[in-house]
Parts: C-alpha cells; sequence; structure tokens
C-alpha cells in the first residue's frame, strides 16, 4: 500500500474519526454509515459496497454492534478487515432488552478508546508500513489530546 490507501471504517462515523486523527493525510478515511445513523440495525446499500470494494483494510467495531457486517463483507472480494475491539474487556449491560450483552460503545471509555487507537495503528503498521511511524507519532498526539480534554 502506497500514501493514499482508502481505510473504510464500516460500522460508524465515530470510528471513522477516530481513524482520520491517527492517518491524517496518509489515508482517504470513508465510512460505510452517515453521521446520525441507526448503526445497529443498518441497511448497506449497493453503493455502501461499491465504497468499500476497492478498499485496502476495512475496520470495524465487533461486540455485535454492527449484526449486518458479516454480510456486508461476504459481498467484498477478500479485502482484508480488522476487528478493532480486539483486547476491550467488555462491561454487560444492565437493563434494557439487550440486559446482559456487552456494550458495544466501548470507545466511550478512556482505556478502551486507547485500545482502539492500539488496534489501529497496529492495523496500519502491517498494512501501509511506509506510514507506520507517522501513525504511531499521530496516536501519540491523539491519545494526550483526548487526555487534556478531560
Amino acid at each position: 500500500l502506497g500514501t493514499n490507501i482508502i481505510v473504510l471504517v464500516a460500522n460508524c462515523t465515530c470510528l471513522s474519526y477516530i481513524t482520520a486523527d491517527i492517518t491524517w493525510d496518509a489515508a482517504e478515511v470513508v465510512s460505510i454509515t452517515k453521521p446520525g445513523a441507526e448503526i445497529h440495525g443498518y441497511q448497506p446499500t449497493p453503493k455502501d459496497i461499491v465504497k468499500a470494494y476497492d478498499a485496502h483494510l476495512i475496520f470495524w467495531n465487533g461486540m455485535n454492534l454492527e449484526i449486518w457486517f458479516e454480510q456486508f463483507l461476504s459481498n467484498l472480494n477478500n479485502v482484508p478487515s480488522i476487528i478493532i475491539s480486539e483486547g476491550i474487556d467488555t462491561i454487560n449491560i444492565s437493563t434494557g432488552d439487550y440486559k446482559g450483552n456487552p456494550n458495544p460503545h466501548a470507545w466511550m471509555g478512556l482505556n478502551e478508546a486507547f485500545i482502539y487507537i492500539d488496534n489501529i495503528v497496529n492495523a496500519l503498521s502491517i498494512y501501509d508500513k511506509k506510514n507506520s511511524q507517522l501513525y504511531e507519532k499521530n496516536a501519540k498526539i491523539y491519545k494526550q489530546k483526548i487526555i487534556s480534554i478531560i
């Protein structure tokens, strides 16, 4: 991959924002869903598949956030995908219809957000070795930015 890789954050815009803060100009970051879209039951369109078809790497949350996504991936020709919530200690939902299930919105916790950032950097360092030092540097800056606003 070169400096113009497309990183497709497939599950929600918030994860595309995290990725964009790590990649800066070294990648084009595209989100399948639009701001405010209901992610859990999203219905992808043919246009969404076209957006993802030529991606070099696809990030998705996992933890049952996007139950439609495995089917979505099956429509693509072996585009590598990474579940960026790997390594998160889940917190179960305590009330409502999803009681007992892991809360898939883990990026909202500080330590968990840092795991997301690290997972994104690790994946990018494998798929775009040329820019790996840039991604590591940007991730450090991004983590400091997050800490400074809490």
